[in-house]
C-alpha cells in the first residue's frame, strides 16, 4: 500500500492520489456510500483499539436546520467568537460521508445538553456545552431527543459509533464570591452572577438549581461547593472542590448528586444509544466519585453492560504534561484509572504525549523527548490502545499556530502509527488556523463551506487511516526507539512489531536535511518497501551488506517501511575505516582542529554537525585517504554535539564522536530596565480584563540580553509571574510579541507592521524575525508571508524557555542556527506584552474592559500593554 509526496505539502492536491495503491480506484470503495441505512440504535461495543475518532463542536461544525438557531435571548451572532453560530445535531448527521471518508469510525460530539446560553459575568456563551443548566435534556439550539437518535442511528448504520461528552464537575457561571472567603461562613460575601429577571439564572434541573448558598434551605441541599476558584492547585482540597473558571462547582461527594448523577447518564446510554464517554474535567473530581458513578451496580458501566456494550468507553480530561524525561503527568493521568480493587476510568486522553508531540514536532526540540514520551506512553499505561491520541482541540491552540504544514502531517503519522486512539479534531483536515473556527459558510470565521473532500490535508489522513486499517503493527505492535537525535531537531527512527510484522518509521523533525547513518535494520543487504512517505518519492529503501541502513531525509520527511520480522537483536559489528586520529576533547573550549584517515582517495567528506549535513565546509582527503577538520566554539554556553564523517559518493559512514563546546563569556550584553506600573499602553490609559486572575504579569521591569555566535538569551524580569492556570510554559496572563531586527539577515523578507497588534515596528523599523510566546504557545516565524494580520513562515525552531519563579524571570535561548542567523550582533528587539485566550487568539480591546478583554482605547487601538526596545550591540 504505497503512497508518495512529489512535492511540496502546500502544492499538493487530488491528482496525488493517481500514483501507486491508491490508483487502482480501490480507495473510494473501501468506504460505504454517502447514503446509509439507518441502523439499531444500541449495538455492541467495538475493540475500541481499532478506532479511529472525530471530534465535533457541534455548534461550530454545520448548520443542518437553521430555525434552531436563534433562540430570542441575543445568544446568537455568528460574527461573535463568544455566542452561538448555528451548527447542530442535523448538520453532523447530513456531513456522516464526509467524515468516514476521512477514515473516522466514530464521532466524538461536545456535550449536547441544555446549557447556559450566554453568562452576563463572564460575558460569554455557552455554545460549547460545557456550562449544564439540565443534564438530560437536548440544548434547543442544537435540535431535539429525536434528532439524536436519528444521528444515533444513522451512525450505527455505517458501522460508526456515538461518542458524547460529558461535564460531572460543574455546570455553568451562577455565584462566586465579592470579597475574602470564609470556609466556615460560605453565605459571607457570597454573590449570584445573574440577575432573577434572566431567563438562566440558574440551572432547571434538581438538585443544580439549589444555587444560593444564603439561603439555609438550599444551602442545606449541598449540591455545590459553595467556594471560590481555584488559586493554588497544590493546596489541599483546592482542586476538587474550588471552582474552575468561576463555574458552579458540584459536590460529587454528595449521595443525592451521584444518584442524580447517575440516573442522567443513565438516560443518555438507554435512550441515545450512546457507545463511549468522555468526561469533561476529570481530574477536579474526587477519586472516589468516579469509582461510583462507573462501577456501582446502578452505575454507567452495568447500563451499559445491560444495553450489550460490553467493552463502554469512559475517557477522561486529566490536563496535565509531563517535563522531558519525566513521568509526573503519566502518573497523574495512571491514578484516574484507579486499581483492580478499585477502578475509576478506563482510558484517559494522552495530554502528555500531546505537549510532547507539539514541542518537538511544532517547537523543534529534540527528538529524543518524543521517543522518550512515546515509550512512556505504550509501557507506563496498562492498555495504551485505548488511550485517545491528538493534535488539536477545542480548549487550545491549533498545532498551525506555531509548525508547519509539513511538521502537521508528520504528527499526525506518528498518531496513526503507535497505538492509542487517532482522534481528528475538525478542520484539521481543512487546515484550519482558529481554534473554534466553524467549518459551515455564515458560521463563525467562515465565509464558505469547509468540507473539501478532495484537500491536500483530507487526503493526508485518510491514507494514514488506510495504512493503520491494512497493517495491525500500528495498533498492536511492540515499540521499539531505533535513533533519535538528542541534541537538535532531526532523526527520529522507530520500529512497531506484532506477530503479524514489522514496520519501520523514519522522520526528520528539522527544517533542513539530515543524515540516518548506519542504522542496523537487517540481518543482511535488502530491500525494504515503502509503504507511506512523505517528502520522498521512493518505492524502497536498500540496506547494505551489514544490513544497515543510510539514507539523507529531506526535510519534514516521513518514511513507512515494511521490514522483515526480527528474531534476534540487530547490531553491526563493522569497524569503519573513516576515523579521525586526533583524540577529541570531552569539552572544547576553543576552534580546535582534528586529523583523521581511512578516506577514499581524494575523497570529499562532510562533517556531520547533530545530524546537519551542511553545518561545516566540506573536508577534501588527499590521495593517501588523510585529511583535517576544525570545530568551531563560538556559541555562549554549553553546547552538546555528535560528530559523524560522511563520504557520500562512496556511502562510508565513521563512528559517532560524541563532544560539547563551553563558551561563557558573551560577546554582546546589554541590560535595560523598564519604568515600574507602566503596563497602561501607548497612551496610559489602557485597562487590564477585569477577572481576578490579570494582575501584574504584563508589567516588563528589566531585560537583560547576552549573545556570542549563533545563540541568543534573554531575561525577562517581570513584575508578577504567575501559574494560576497550570500553564504548559510556567507563566500565564501575559503574552509576548518579540520582533528582531538582525542585520546578519539583510536581504531576507521584512516588515514594518506587526501580525495582529495593530501597530508597527518603533522607529522606523523593519523585523524580518517574530517570536509569540504565552503560557500554551512558543512559535518562531519569517517576515516572509506576513501581513498586518498574519504572522509569516513558521520556523520549526521555537526558543527554550525556563522560568524562575523566585525572581519572577521568565528566561529565553535562542539557537540561531536553526533560525539562519549566524550573529546576533548590532540586532533591535522590539519586545511587547498584552494577553491571550487559551485558544491562542490575542484578548480583544473596548472602551470598557471585560472580564477576558482590555479596555480604555478603540478596538483598532495597539494591543500592547507595555513594551521596550532593545539594541544589542555591535
Amino acid at each position: 500500500m504505497r503512497w508518495s509526496r512529489p512535492m511540496r505539502f502546500s502544492a499538493l492536491s487530488a491528482r496525488l492520489f493517481s500514483a501507486g495503491w491508491f490508483a487502482a480506484g480501490s480507495f473510494a470503495a473501501l468506504f460505504t456510500s454517502a447514503a446509509a441505512a439507518a441502523g439499531a440504535l444500541q449495538v455492541p461495543s467495538p475493540d475500541w483499539r481499532d478506532q479511529v475518532i472525530y471530534f465535533v463542536l457541534t455548534d461550530r461544525f454545520d448548520d443542518g436546520d437553521p430555525r434552531n438557531n436563534d433562540q430570542g435571548a441575543g445568544e446568537y451572532n455568528p460574527a461573535d467568537p463568544s455566542r452561538y453560530s448555528g451548527g447542530d445535531l442535523r448538520g453532523i448527521e447530513r456531513r456522516l460521508h464526509y467524515i468516514q471518508q476521512l477514515g473516522a469510525t466514530a464521532v466524538w460530539l461536545t456535550p449536547p445538553v441544555a446549557n447556559q446560553w450566554y453568562s452576563q459575568k463572564v460575558q460569554y456563551g455557552g455554545y460549547h456545552g460545557y456550562w449544564a443548566l439540565d443534564f438530560k435534556a437536548i440544548d434547543a439550539h442544537l435540535g431535539t431527543l429525536e434528532d439524536y437518535q436519528r444521528l444515533s442511528r444513522a451512525l450505527h448504520g455505517r458501522g460508526m459509533y456515538l461518542v458524547q461528552d460529558i461535564v460531572l464537575n460543574h455546570t455553568g457561571n451562577f455565584f462566586g464570591y465579592d470579597g475574602p472567603y470564609n470556609p466556615q461562613q460560605p453565605a459571607n460575601n457570597f454573590v449570584l452572577f445573574e440577575a432573577p429577571t434572566s431567563r438562566q439564572a440558574k440551572p432547571s434541573q434538581y438538585p443544580f438549581d439549589q444555587i444560593d448558598a444564603r439561603d439555609p434551605k438550599q444551602a442545606a441541599v449541598a449540591a455545590y461547593h459553595f467556594t471560590p476558584s481555584i488559586q493554588d492547585p497544590n493546596r489541599p482540597g483546592e482542586e476538587t472542590s474550588y471552582q474552575v473558571g468561576q463555574l458552579a462547582d458540584i459536590n460529587t461527594s454528595n449521595p443525592l448528586v451521584r444518584q442524580v448523577l447517575k440516573d442522567s447518564y443513565r438516560y443518555w446510554l438507554e435512550l441515545a444509544g450512546v457507545d463511549a464517554y468522555r468526561i469533561d474535567t476529570a481530574k477536579y473530581v474526587e477519586h472516589a466519585f468516579w469509582q461510583d458513578f462507573l462501577h456501582a451496580p446502578d452505575g454507567v458501566l452495568a447500563k451499559a453492560r445491560q444495553l450489550g456494550k460490553q467493552q463502554f468507553l469512559a475517557f477522561g480530561e486529566v490536563f496535565d504534561g509531563s517535563k522531558p524525561f519525566d513521568d509526573s503527568g503519566e502518573r497523574k493521568l495512571l491514578s484516574f484509572l484507579g486499581s483492580k480493587q478499585q477502578p475509576e476510568l478506563n482510558s484517559v486522553i494522552a495530554f502528555p504525549l500531546y505537549f510532547e508531540l507539539n514541542k518537538v514536532l511544532a517547537e523543534g526540540q529534540a527528538p529524543a523527548q518524543l521517543a522518550d514520551r512515546i515509550q512512556k506512553h505504550l509501557t507506563l499505561f496498562p492498555e495504551p490502545g485505548l488511550l485517545p491520541t491528538f493534535l488539536n482541540n477545542h480548549d487550545t491552540k491549533r498545532f498551525l499556530s506555531a509548525g508547519s504544514e509539513e511538521a502537521f502531517v508528520q504528527g499526525y503519522a506518528v498518531l496513526f502509527t503507535i497505538p492509542g486512539i487517532p482522534v481528528i479534531y475538525q478542520g484539521d483536515e481543512q487546515l484550519l488556523p482558529e481554534t473554534r473556527q466553524a467549518m459551515f459558510a455564515g458560521g463563525f470565521g467562515s465565509t464558505h463551506d469547509q468540507f473539501n473532500m478532495q484537500s491536500a490535508m483530507y487526503q493526508q489522513i485518510a491514507s494514514l487511516a488506510q495504512l493503520r486499517k491494512a497493517h495491525s503493527a500500528t495498533r498492536r505492535g511492540q515499540y521499539q526507539v531505533l535513533r533519535a537525535d538528542a541534541q537538535t531537531a532531526g532523526v527520529l527512527a522507530y520500529q512497531l512489531q506484532d506477530a503479524r510484522e514489522r514496520l519501520i518509521v523514519l522522520l526528520n523533525t528539522a527544517d533542513t536535511p539530515r543524515l540516518l547513518s548506519a542504522l542496523p535494520v537487517t540481518p543482511s543487504a535488502s530491500r525494504l518497501p515503502v509503504l507511506w512517505q512523505f517528502g520522498t518519492q521512493l518505492p524502497s529503501v536498500p540496506s547494505n551488506e551489514r544490513g544497515e541502513l543510510t539514507i539523507e531525509l529531506p526535510p519534514r520527511a516521513v518514511i513507512v517501511l515494511q521490514a522483515p520480522k526480527q528474531t534476534a537483536p540487530l547490531t553491526t559489528t563493522a569497524v569503519s575505516t573513516l576515523r579521525l586520529h586526533s583524540e577529541l576533547p570531552e569539552v572544547l573550549l576553543r576552534d580546535t582542529q582534528l586529523q583523521g584517515s581511512g578516506a577514499a582517495p581524494n575523497a570529499r567528506l562532510q562533517a556531520v554537525i547533530n545530524g546537519q549535513l551542511t553545518a561545516l565546509p566540506p573536508v577534501q582527503a588527499d590521495a593517501q585517504g588523510h585529511f583535517s577538520l576544525t570545530l568551531p566554539v563560538r556559541d555562549l554556553g554549553v553546547q552538546r554535539n555528535e560528530l559523524v564523517l560522511f563520504d557520500a559518493a562512496n556511502q562510508q559512514t565513521s563512528a559517532v564522536y560524541r563532544y560539547q563546546t563551553k563558551r561563557d563569556t558573551p560577546a554582546q550584553q546589554v541590560l535595560l530596565d523598564d519604568p515600574a506600573n507602566d503596563d497602561k499602553g501607548p497612551t496610559g490609559l489602557y485597562l487590564q480584563p477585569t477577572q481576578m486572575h490579570s494582575q501584574r504579569q504584563l508589567d516588563i521591569r528589566r531585560v537583560e540580553a547576552k549573545a556570542a555566535g549563533t545563540v541568543l538569551e534573554l531575561t525577562l524580569t517581570m513584575a508578577q509571574v504567575s501559574q494560576f492556570w497550570a500553564p504548559a510554559n510556567g507563566f500565564d496572563n501575559v503574552h509576548f510579541s518579540l520582533y528582531f531586527e538582525v542585520p546578519a539577515l539583510k536581504g531576507q523578507p521584512q516588515l514594518a507592521e506587526l501580525p495582529g497588534l495593530q501597530s508597527q515596528f518603533p522607529e522606523a523599523g523593519h523585523w524580518q524575525l517574530g517570536h509569540q510566546l504565552f503560557g500554551w504557545g512558543n512559535s518562531m516565524f519569517t517576515a516572509q508571508g506576513a501581513s498586518a494580520t498574519q504572522t509569516g513562515r513558521k520556523l520549526g525552531a521555537a526558543p527554550t524557555v525556563t522560568v524562575d519563579l523566585a525572581q519572577q524571570q521568565i528566561h529565553i535561548r535562542y539557537q540561531g542556527s536553526a533560525l539562519g542567523v549566524s550573529d546576533w550582533a548590532g540586532s533591535r528587539i522590539y519586545i511587547s506584552t498584552w494577553d491571550k485566550t487559551g485558544e491562542g487568539a490575542l484578548r480583544g480591546l473596548a472602551l470598557t474592559p471585560s472580564p477576558w478583554n482590555f479596555g480604555g482605547a478603540a478596538p483598532s487601538s495597539p494591543k500592547i500593554l507595555d513594551d521596550l526596545l532593545l539594541h544589542v550591540p555591535n
